[in-house]
């Protein structure tokens, strides 16, 4: 019982009894749950246990912090998905009403034609995606429903006159095809302006020249592609531009697209004081231009004609004209002008005015390079507007000659810069020395046959650049594959250069060599046998391919002149001396006092195919014999 007393008797602690009641409300969480608060510590509590409990209050408050944290975060990430997915099915909405539009339009035009302002709706849509679907869609449209031939604006007299219902459907077909044509155009130059969907806009103003050329508001498409191609940095956008006006160029057999374009890019390259991408120039090459200057011999033959059947043809006429009536005569008038409406539906192409539209555009293209020409130690479109001239040369004047070889003379030589040493203006200098070889020799290959000029600076440069020549490691290969590599070097975006035709320094080469010693010239022993003792040296470093090419050029010299065999043989001179290899002037080096040692090299060559056709030219003799 003692025991029990003194249990009974001493006190008790139980939390429960110093722990009051909640007296705070319950918290609500952004996540819907409710916390409630926990009870607090009595005042008449020791302070240790005051201190327990406000440090389990502090804790229980910052994992209350944490939580709602965590709640936050993942708040707005289910607010992310969501709109993600809100985005996503209004994507898929616009997708199906695009196509259900689209279709309608598609399958009955005259009907439906005004729904294509449904479509101009969608694409002031803000969402990019909507957009850009919006423009494309309408792209696809007007490309299937628009006709093969041009719409006029119907003249008050036309509109006053009463036509069939048919007629009447089918001008407001045409009229609201128009009119909603041009309002896309409109949105899509106010796209370009902004750099949210400006490379979808310039697409499908690209796919509108090359696919409806022939139809309205083409001058507008062709200005606002131009001035694409006019930016300082050769861009993708202006790949873009020029890969679409060379399709243009390419398709067009009328020529007068052709011209439109020309006109405008001669007028912006001039704008922009002969300072553009080389690529803008080399558009050019593409065109489908005559090959002979024929308007002015087809007049001519025509004024013959009608002089050669004399008086009778215009009595004729008169006697026709004194014995029809006015009636007769109405009706013939009426007869002529549907003859033309059918021609123009049937879609024929006139070869003289055809012709007109080729000179118009040679012209002014001709005129564009003169003026680089004129300017060319600063112009960068020099190599372009050689090249130009090179393809064309044919086509220049005769009147033009003498003063085109003098310009392309000062070109050619040029001023020694000090920078000559490098691989890269070297490279540029034996270019524009090929370029400018190729294109007198054109010149005096077709219409200048009959003029006798003294070429001996060409061939001077020719024999000047072969060393330089043999020194270039990219010699075969492509001007836009090197420009190409450049550029991914120098940046991320690769850019490629689809639009020139730039042939190898090694195919300009064997071109001038065939102009120089194989198109019916005499060439005087002295310079063709020290153009092949420079070629057998320059072989010693150029690759195989130009090597084997170059051999055969040598065979063939040796074949057309026999006095040269003598070379191959080590044994007899024709002439007394030293050759003097340093010397780059042909007729000076004295060749004949030395031979093409250079062969027994080649003949230990790694190729096989170079050992085995210099081992041919070491044996070769032009009578067929074998050397002794």
């Amino acid at each position: 019982m003692d025991t029990e007393q003194i249990y009974e008797k001493t006190p008790r602690s139980n939390k429960s009894w110093i722990l009051k009641e909640p007296t705070k409300l319950p918290i609500k969480f952004p996540n819907g749950k409710i916390r409630h608060q926990e009870p607090i510590n009595d005042s008449d509590n020791e302070n240790g246990e005051k201190d327990e409990i406000s440090s389990s209050d502090s804790d229980n408050y910052d994992e209350n912090l944490h939580d709602m944290k965590v709640d936050k975060t993942d708040e707005n990430n289910e607010f992310i998905s969501n709109q993600n997915t809100s985005n996503n099915n209004d994507i898929i909405q616009k997708k199906e009403e695009l196509a259900i539009i689209a279709q309608r339009v598609i399958e009955d035009p005259e009907n439906n034609i005004g729904q294509l302002k449904m479509l101009r709706e969608i694409a002031t849509n803000n969402n990019l995606t909507i957009k850009k679907l919006a423009l494309l869609t309408q792209l696809v449209v007007y490309k299937d429903i628009i006709p093969g031939y041009r719409i006029r604006q119907l003249t008050d007299k036309e509109k006053a006159t009463k036509v069939s219902e048919e007629v009447k459907k089918l001008r407001h077909f045409e009229q609201n095809l128009v009119s909603s044509y041009q309002a896309y155009l409109k949105s899509l130059e106010a796209e370009l302006k902004e750099h949210t969907v400006a490379e979808t806009a310039l697409k499908c103003m690209c796919d509108l020249l090359i696919s409806v050329t022939h139809f309205n508001f083409r001058s507008n498409l062709i200005m606002a592609i131009v001035c694409r191609m006019s930016t300082a940095e050769f861009t993708k956008m202006s790949a873009m531009c020029c890969d679409a006006i060379i399709e243009v160029f390419k398709n067009d057999e009328s020529g007068e697209a052709s011209l439109d374009a020309v006109k405008l890019i001669t007028k912006m390259i001039k704008s922009k004081g002969y300072v553009v991408h080389e690529e803008v120039l080399n558009t050019f090459l593409h065109l489908r231009l005559k090959e002979e200057l024929s308007i002015k011999v087809s007049n001519n033959e025509d004024s013959v004609n009608n002089q050669t059947k004399g008086k009778k043809r215009k009595y004729d006429k008169k006697e026709l004209k004194k014995h029809l009536s006015k009636k007769l005569r109405k009706l013939d008038k009426e007869r002529k002008e549907v003859e033309k409406e059918m021609k123009e539906a049937e879609a024929v192409v006139n070869k003289e005015e055809r012709e007109k539209r080729h000179t118009e555009t040679l012209k002014l293209v001709f005129i564009t390079y003169f003026r680089i020409l004129k300017h060319a130690n600063s112009s960068p479109l020099l190599i372009s507007a050689l090249e130009g001239l090179v393809k064309f040369a044919h086509l220049i004047n005769v009147d033009f000659f003498n003063d085109l070889l003098e310009l392309l003379k000062k070109i050619m030589i040029g001023p020694q810069t000090e920078d000559d040493n490098e691989n890269s203006n070297r490279r540029i200098n034996t270019r524009k020395s090929l370029l400018c070889i190729i294109t007198a020799f054109q010149l005096l290959s077709g219409q200048g046959e009959a003029l006798n000029i003294d070429l001996k600076e060409f061939y001077t440069q020719m024999y000047k650049i072969l060393m330089p020549l043999a020194l270039n490691p990219c010699m075969e290969q492509n001007e836009n594959k090197r420009k190409q590599k450049t550029i991914v070097n120098n940046s991320k975006d690769e850019i490629k250069y689809n639009n020139s035709i730039s042939v190898s320094e090694q195919q300009l080469l064997m071109e001038g060599f065939d102009y120089m010693f194989f198109k019916k010239r005499t060439i005087p022993i002295e310079r063709s046998a020290a153009f092949l003792k420079r070629l057998s040296i320059s072989c010693l470093n150029w690759p195989s391919k130009t090597v084997l090419i170059c051999l055969e050029k040598m065979q063939k010299m040796i074949q057309k002149q026999s006095r040269l065999d003598a070379l191959l043989v080590s044994d007899d001179r024709i002439c007394n001396g030293v050759y003097r290899a340093d010397l780059d002037d042909p007729e000076l080096c004295n060749p004949l006092a030395t031979n093409l040692w250079e062969l027994s090299l080649l003949e230990s060559h790694y190729d096989p195919k170079v050992r085995a056709m210099a081992t041919s030219l070491a044996t070769f003799v032009s009578n067929g014999e074998k050397p002794v």
